[in-house]
């Protein structure tokens, strides 16, 4: 690429380049960032990248030319070692075979049916709290969402168990955080973190092995869909393998953090806590949230969506092109990596009024904006396979706490999060349970 058709480069650090303000504090690089240009070009130790961030732009790379761009580099090496083999890390043909495969069983009518039985666990879950009760709110969310999971789409019983999938998810984590040294390192070289994640991994590869022991071929759950997609010569053992592992890290884990970020922000807004039990209590009037009830609960809905607004849980898309392209005016030679980040987009004031404030009722103005100036699950054809199951069960488990109990949260200090692979808040979230 040349310097004529270079998009701008902000500035950054002797040999490091963007590197140093990235691993610091990456939500406000990239929103300065952005004032660049909506596309810029920035230097990282050992890979360079571009940052692109006007909706129009990400709509192509993530669909009108989505055959120009595939994931990147950065996104397969997040994955090694634990899903390789994954929808998520997968590229061309083996791609689009896997996404067959595992499509069944994330089929709309098939994952709404589940709407019940996340009400009845997320009731379950939070009948155990007593008034006054002070809980660890990621804590208990991360132990929600997992049950769910593995009661609908897994078919299974976690408990006593559930620890193993915890302990990977926070060693992928750790691995995975920009502020770590041993990021820098050759990747023979053995760290303290990596050595975490090995044992994790490894784990948590044997829960997933006692899991397919159980499963049969056909059954309704992803591990039955996938062992008939091997019966029938579709995957191998390995792919079948990690994309349970791949469903288990992120399938609870994302949800988990959503929900603690939707009840941070309904605590720091009380007129938005209103309006949401108002709705909950005329439309449930006692009963758990259903399939029924899911369409109706239009205030829980916007919630939701406000939250992974604010707080996408995979705040930014990297993509790689697989040949030379033109985007916004520049040229990017073929292997040229994008970074589309949802945390600058969906806080970006030419789209939004009052960017950063959490305004749930915002979902019901007819404001007109781009289509990918919201873009939560991604988009396109690799769009995130679990979108609707997250979806329903953010819905109903919110609706269903909301009916229970109020949650007074606190925080130490401002909230920050892990510049990290999923948008985990760093510091601890506590709340304290309120019956009526």
């Amino acid at each position: 690429m040349d310097s004529v058709s270079r998009p701008p480069t902000p500035d950054g650090a002797p040999l490091l380049g963007h590197g140093l303000a990235f691993a610091r504090d990456p939500w406000t690089a990239m929103r300065e960032w952005a004032e660049e240009g909506d596309v810029v070009y920035l230097r990282f130790p050992g890979r360079s990248q571009h940052m692109v961030t006007a909706p129009e732009l990400i709509q192509r790379v993530l669909v009108e030319r989505d055959d120009e761009f595939t994931v990147s580099r950065v996104q397969q090496r997040t994955f090694e070692g634990v899903e390789e083999n994954g929808v998520a890390a997968t590229t061309g043909d083996r791609w689009k075979r896997l996404r067959r495969a595992l499509q069944p069983a994330f089929a709309r009518d098939g994952v709404r049916s589940y709407g019940d039985r996340m009400a009845e666990r997320t009731a379950d879950h939070v009948d155990r709290w007593d008034d006054g009760d002070r809980i660890d709110l990621l804590a208990e969310m991360r132990s929600l969402t997992l049950r769910v999971l593995c009661d609908t789409l897994l078919g299974v019983d976690v408990a006593g168990d559930e620890h193993v999938v915890h302990d990977a998810a926070d060693a992928l984590v750790a691995k995975t955080d920009f502020r770590r040294v041993g990021q820098l390192f050759p990747d023979w070289v053995p760290t303290p973190t990596d050595r975490r994640f090995d044992r994790a991994v490894g784990e948590m590869d044997d829960f997933v092995a006692s899991v397919l022991a159980d499963a049969s071929p056909g059954e309704e759950s992803v591990a039955g869909v996938l062992l008939a997609a091997r019966e029938r010569g579709d995957v191998s053992t390995a792919e079948v393998e990690d994309n349970l592992a791949g469903l288990l890290l992120a399938g609870h884990d994302s949800t988990a953090v959503t929900l603690t970020y939707a009840w941070y922000e309904l605590s720091r807004h009380p007129e938005a806590r209103r309006r949401l039990v108002e709705e909950v209590e005329s439309v449930l009037d006692g009963d758990l949230p259903g399939t029924e009830e899911f369409d109706a609960l239009s205030r829980t809905h916007d919630a939701v969506r406000e939250t992974l607004r604010l707080y996408p849980p995979a705040f930014a898309v990297n993509r790689q092109a697989t040949e030379p392209t033109t985007l916004g005016g520049y040229d990017l030679p073929a292997g040229a990596q994008l970074m589309l980040p949802q945390w600058v987009v969906h806080r970006d004031g030419r789209f939004w009024d009052d960017p950063d404030a959490f305004d749930p009722t915002r979902w019901g103005r007819d404001d007109d904006r781009p289509e990918y100036a919201y873009f939560p699950f991604s988009g396109g054809p690799r769009h995130c396979i679990g979108m609707r199951f997250a979806r329903l069960e953010l819905v109903v488990a919110l609706a269903t706490m909301a009916d229970r109990v109020d949650l007074d949260v606190s925080v130490d200090g401002d909230l920050t999060f892990t510049p990290s692979l999923s948008l985990r808040p760093d510091n601890d979230v506590y709340a304290t349970v309120r019956r009526d």
